[in-house]
């Protein structure tokens, strides 16, 4: 039972610090190590494992992610962390099916290989076409801030954490509603290695092997890890035969540990992710020929001859296409008068069909869609997502003294990505494509981003204040001319941005020890961000066809220019009641970065503001002994924004954007409850639930309604998970690992459509694991996720309104495989 247990010992004992899970758990420095003058030793936990209450008890686990050690429920935040083992135990191979795991975390896609995450309501900023806008809930690989998505990055990791709330006082970038932090494993000091080979349906094969190399002992150790996996997709188009939803990656890590002193540990990481997938199987749950997109004046002389109107609207879809007023095509009305007169007298009954299709293509499409089910649908042309993320971070440590610590993180990010999308798909009247213009093909959008981040860590008053002082700066171009060609309504757009975004900031953090069962900690950050952004829309010719809001002119490039500052803060009382009882209350002003919309529809909305969140949070963690040992962790929060960011698809100049503009106030709140019990030696249960509540006060178009909750935002997910060792035994062991999670459902960003809603959904996925199996070394696994076969929407463009459509994006079907690992060392 040993083995079972430190698995489930090892998912706690990542967690982060207080206030505003104030460090990261790579922060390793213990107080007893600081007071000795050493660092820690390389490769061990984020914390120390204490006895367990109990030989069948629920383990105390030391951390010292708030710089000196303490229990994991002495941590007054609401955390989600999981071990590497954990992720592997549910699942988990891809970014999206994090969404599984947390309370109070949720991941909604427009596109299958990239991610916007969600915690307590607040979500991404917008990458699309160029343009770039922060987020509320920010990523990071090992603790530099970088944009996670898809598969190829869980392997050889340490853990995933989730953090609830506003960050920023004590580490990193500042957000609103939270963070998501991916750690790789370290080397260690031990030669060992592995190699696993999996398979399973949809052709499903990969191999995932690590070898850590200890060159010179206690000072030089490399880490080798490296993912190769194929998967072919699960959506096929009756068109084009294609199946969309590949999963596809080639990605490597390597870490270099130097210890040159025992005060002195710098870890250098190399990595490199490549993933080349057919695109994302957008599937038509519904159709619009009467959305409204605008009217055509009609010449007074046929309104006075013909009694025709003033103006005639311009439809997604109408009984006469608008191309029939200049071109002969087949089905356009003639008259003696005149095609063109034939054509303004047909379309006054009932409108010109921007797209030139009529409301039987609309109603035949659905039709069609739905006799042939969600795994099929009717794209017709071959869709791609190409992506390149590659990086080189260094995080060195030094004891200046014997309770001093500085540390640096440094750091350089590259992302590049090519993608075809058919976002109609079946209507065939708006989608993007490759090549675009940019001087870099294939390649239509990049990220180069450096940050530095440094730290001076301390204590005083015998150990009774520790203080963190620290500066940020993160420096985010594209790296890339970016383009890309969009086709909507028949015309062609050529979108090229160029962004530069800077920010800086100070930030300081204390935690005073007032008596031994109280504590109060608090921190403070200034940021300053400068923003650049540019933006041409060119047709094939290469003519600008941008419009500048401002003036009225045709003009390319459009630039916008502005600069955003604020301060944000926290402070934190916690009160324990023996060794098994914490409670604790936090207020925390949380700030994100305003922006540009280019190209704009409107001069209004050229620009948007910053967002700003007052946040309130109590909590109790607490161990009960009710006959077996029992951990509940509850969390309440309310939160108050203002200028909340709310993004909306619209057409700009012949672009399709995604609109960033200021809901007003808005007021989130919601609980989250965490339940860890062990009714046996061999079986344990845990489980979460959580509840929110975010609704704007103040109306923001199609966007953000009075009294209705924030799109895509489940009021109530749920989730269980147990692990039984069937067996457990110094010759191996068997284990049976299951879990299920409940999203309820969500409403989409068009309020005003037939169809606004995402069902709720559940999914269940199961997994045998057996250690030492055929021979010491050498361990088997058979797997299953989404058992029931469960179809649920987890994307897409509910746009039906605006633009004539709803396309979904759909989770995974069943997926099934086994696999067999040989390893040797520890």
């Amino acid at each position: 039972m040993k083995r079972f247990q430190r698995r489930r010992l090892a998912a706690a004992a990542i967690v982060l610090s207080a206030g505003q899970g104030e460090a990261l758990a790579q922060d390793r420095t213990t107080t007893s190590q600081v007071t000795e003058g050493q660092l820690p030793v390389p490769g061990q936990a984020p914390g120390t494992l204490a006895q367990s209450n109990s030989d069948d008890g629920l383990a105390d686990i030391v951390v010292t992610a708030r710089r000196r050690e303490e229990r994991l429920q002495d941590v007054p935040v609401a955390i989600t962390a999981l071990s590497g083992d954990e992720l592997t135990e549910r699942g988990v191979v891809s970014t999206e099916a994090l969404r599984q795991t947390a309370p109070a975390l949720n991941i909604y896609q427009n596109n299958r290989q990239e991610a916007g995450f969600y915690i307590r309501g607040q979500g991404p900023g917008i990458v699309g076409g160029g343009a770039r806008n922060f987020t509320s809930v920010a990523t990071y690989f090992a603790e530099v801030p970088t944009t996670i998505a898809g598969s190829g990055v869980f392997f050889d990791l340490a853990n995933v954490q989730v953090l609830k709330g506003p960050q920023g006082t004590l580490f990193g970038r500042n957000t609103t509603g939270g963070a998501v932090l991916f750690e790789p494993n370290r080397p260690t000091f031990d030669l060992e290695g592995s190699i696993k080979g999996s398979y399973g349906n949809y052709d499903y094969h990969e191999v995932e092997g690590i070898l850590n190399v200890p060159i010179v002992d206690d000072r030089i150790a490399l880490r080798f890890a490296g993912s190769y996996s194929r998967r072919k997709g699960f959506t096929r188009s009756i068109y084009t035969g294609q199946r969309a939803d590949s999963r596809n990656h080639d990605a490597f890590r390597v870490s270099l540990l130097l210890r040159p002193t025992d005060r002195i540990e710098s870890r250098t990481i190399v990595d490199y992710n490549y993933r080349d997938n057919t695109g994302s199987g957008l599937v038509l749950r519904a159709a619009n020929p009467n959305a409204p997109l605008g009217s055509l004046p009609v010449p007074e002389v046929l309104q006075q001859g013909f009694g025709l109107p003033a103006a005639i609207p311009l439809l997604t879809g109408a009984p006469t296409p608008i191309a029939c007023l200049s071109v002969e095509l087949p089905g356009c009305p003639t008259g003696p008068f005149g095609n063109a007169v034939a054509a303004f007298l047909a379309g006054a009954n009932g409108g010109f069909s921007l797209s030139g299709l009529t409301p039987q293509q609309f109603n035949d499409a659905v039709a069609l869609q739905e006799s042939i089910g969600v795994r099929r649908n009717l794209a017709r042309r071959p869709v791609y997502n190409r992506n390149k993320a590659y990086g080189i971070t260094n995080r060195t440590e030094v004891a200046l003294s014997d309770t001093i610590t500085f540390k640096n993180i440094i750091a350089l990010r590259r992302n590049r990505t090519a993608e075809v999308n058919d976002i109609a798909s079946g209507l065939d009247y708006a989608y993007s494509e490759y090549p675009g213009t940019g001087s870099h093909p294939p390649y239509v959008r990049g990220v180069n981003q450096f940050s530095e981040e440094a730290q001076l860590q301390g204590k005083l008053a015998n150990d009774r204040l520790a203080y963190v002082l620290g500066f940020y700066h993160e420096q985010t171009k594209p790296g890339i001319d970016q383009s890309y060609r969009s086709v909507t309504f028949g015309a062609a757009t050529n979108t090229a941005n160029y962004f530069s975004d800077k920010s800086d900031a100070l930030f300081g953090h204390l935690e005073w020890k007032v008596t031994d069962a109280f504590q109060l900690s608090g921190g403070f950050r200034y940021t300053w961000d400068k923003r650049y952004l540019t933006s041409s829309v060119t047709d094939d010719a290469g003519n600008c066809t941008q419009v500048n809001t401002a003036n009225g002119l045709i003009e390319c490039p459009v630039v916008g220019r502005a600069n955003f500052e604020a301060p944000t803060y926290d402070i934190t009382a916690q009160y324990t009641f023996g060794p098994q009882a914490l409670v604790y209350a936090a207020y925390r002003r949380g700030y994100k970065s305003g922006g540009f919309n280019l190209p704009a529809p409107t001069a209004e909305t050229a620009t948007f503001g910053k967002e700003t969140v007052d946040d309130f949070e109590i909590g109790l963690k607490a161990d009960w002994d009710v006959g077996v040992p029992l951990r509940t962790n509850l969390s309440l929060f309310y939160d108050k924004y203002k200028g909340i960011q709310i993004t909306l698809p619209v057409l700009a100049n012949g672009s399709l954007i995604n609109l960033v503009q200021n809901a007003g106030e808005a007021t989130n709140k919601g609980g989250e409850l965490e339940v860890s019990i062990k009714p046996s030696a061999v079986f344990t249960v845990g489980g979460f639930a959580s509840f929110l509540d975010a609704k704007c006060a103040t109306d923001v178009g199609t966007a953000c309604r009075v009294g209705r909750q924030i799109a895509f935002q489940p009021r109530w997910k749920a989730g269980m998970n147990a692990q039984y060792a069937i067996f457990d035994t110094a010759d191996g062991a068997l284990t049976f690992s299951t879990d299920f999670s409940y999203t309820g459902q969500v409403t989409t960003s068009d309020p005003d459509a037939p169809i606004d809603t995402y069902p709720s959904y559940t999914l269940w996925n199961a997994r045998l694991d057996w250690e030492n199996a055929l021979a010491r070394g050498i361990d088997l696994a058979a797997f299953v996720t989404n058992i029931t076969n469960e179809k649920y929407i987890v994307g897409g463009y509910p746009i039906y309104s605006a633009f004539g459509f709803d396309t979904a994006l759909y989770g995974e079907p069943r997926m099934f495989g086994a696999s067999v690992r040989f390893r040797f060392g520890n």
